[in-house]
């Protein structure tokens, strides 16, 4: 008999690409926006660091990533939606915490700083 395969065990199986970039975040309703740099991303999610105070697991949260380019053109932004979906151990994340969040929906926004 084969092993139950949960949704959480398809979407860690999604490739993972390095890729160091800004990010924004903030929990859905909060003013003030945070800034983390992304560790690694996915179809399904990213992985980035920040200092400070984690979010809760769960947390919905809004973050902004700023696509890194290589020519002169202003970085392309793209707005996502997600929730935490686990904390990584500080000494994976080379800052205070990693934080693992998934993509849950998604809008470009145009070009420039974020």
């Amino acid at each position: 008999m084969g092993a139950l395969v949960t949704e959480t065990d398809t979407r860690r199986k999604a490739p993972r690409f390095p890729m160091t970039a800004r990010l924004l975040f903030r929990e859905r309703g909060e003013s003030p926006w945070r800034v983390g740099e992304t560790i690694n991303i996915s179809r399904s999610g990213v992985l980035f660091r920040a200092d400070g105070a984690p979010p809760g697991r769960q947390d919905s949260l809004e973050f902004i990533l700023t696509l890194p380019v290589s020519c002169d053109a202003l970085p392309p932004r793209v707005r996502c939606r997600g929730h935490v979906v686990r904390i990584a151990p500080v000494a994976l994340a080379g800052g205070d915490h990693a934080v693992a969040l998934s993509i849950d929906s998604y809008t470009l926004e145009g070009r420039g700083p974020a």
